[in-house]
């Protein structure tokens, strides 16, 4: 199943159902080990919900965070996506290759998460203010609220628990810092993570400088002079073509999107 990475950004209704139970990343890492490319996906889930891979000993709770690590990282369908974060996670639970890729699919499909990073947290961060807190997630929140009806059909506590996991969530990633007072830090982002995004903007249409303009990179807090620095890493290591003069853009993708053959 090689599902377009087109389709791979959560453009739905704004919903708090993904951000529930936080990151998620000791669970996914669990998932990832186990997982294997050739076993049905039915067969998997049961192994997941029936305690087999997950230590949680509630079976409401092991469904739960099934469904909503299936509906992030498996329900759109691309193996080569899959693939790819099952290798990072060969990588160590803590490390730079899994967190950095388990991050950037955790926004990509979450809208709310993916609007609240590259709007609100990337103007404090250009800012140069780099202090933040549940008050701006909470109005970030009201605010969009003005072209989201379905936010202001939640409850207080939905609502207070989607500010609360944000802030959660975004320190598990490494994005902020600091137990009581929160402040924003660069991310370390993979390789690898930086070709998944490149990638992804590559089959939705993006050229050349496009590319390099691109809003989505905010979510690593890169610049321009940053993005150039990161796409030229990937040309050393021989993953693209990458040529930059002045406002002339040129990449080209020399490694493709593809599924390594197990044969």
């Amino acid at each position: 199943m090689e599902n377009s990475l087109a389709n791979i950004r959560d453009v739905g209704v704004l919903t708090s159902t993904l951000s529930s139970k936080g990151p998620l990343i000791d669970e996914l890492y669990l998932i990832l080990q186990a997982y294997n490319e050739r076993k049905n996906i039915r067969d998997f889930r049961d192994e997941v919900v029936h305690g087999q891979i997950l230590p949680h000993t509630s079976y409401h709770t092991r469904r739960t965070i099934w469904n909503h690590i299936f509906k992030r990282y498996f329900k759109h369908g691309n193996e080569w996506i899959i693939q790819s974060l099952k290798e990072s996670a060969k990588t160590g639970k803590n490390s730079v290759e899994f967190l950095s890729l388990h991050y950037l699919y955790y926004v990509l499909r979450d809208r709310f998460t993916f609007m609240f990073i590259t709007e609100r947290l990337w103007s404090i961060w250009d800012r140069k203010t780099i202090s933040i807190g549940t008050k701006d997630v909470r109005e970030f929140l009201e605010e969009i609220s003005e072209d989201f009806i379905e936010v202001t059909h939640w409850r207080e506590s939905t609502k207070r628990n989607l500010v609360q996991n944000t802030i959660w969530s975004l320190t598990a990633f490494g994005l902020l810092k600091g137990k009581t007072r929160k402040t924003i830090q660069q991310p370390s982002i993979s390789d690898e993570a930086v070709f998944h995004l490149l990638c992804i903007l590559w089959d939705e249409g993006f050229r050349g400088k496009q590319i390099i303009e691109a809003h989505d990179w905010r979510m690593f807090l890169f610049t321009e002079s940053k993005i150039s620095y990161a796409l030229n890493k990937l040309s050393i290591l021989g993953w693209i073509r990458f040529e930059k003069s002045g406002s002339t853009v040129m990449i080209e993708l020399r490694r493709e999107p593809k599924v390594k053959s197990y044969d």
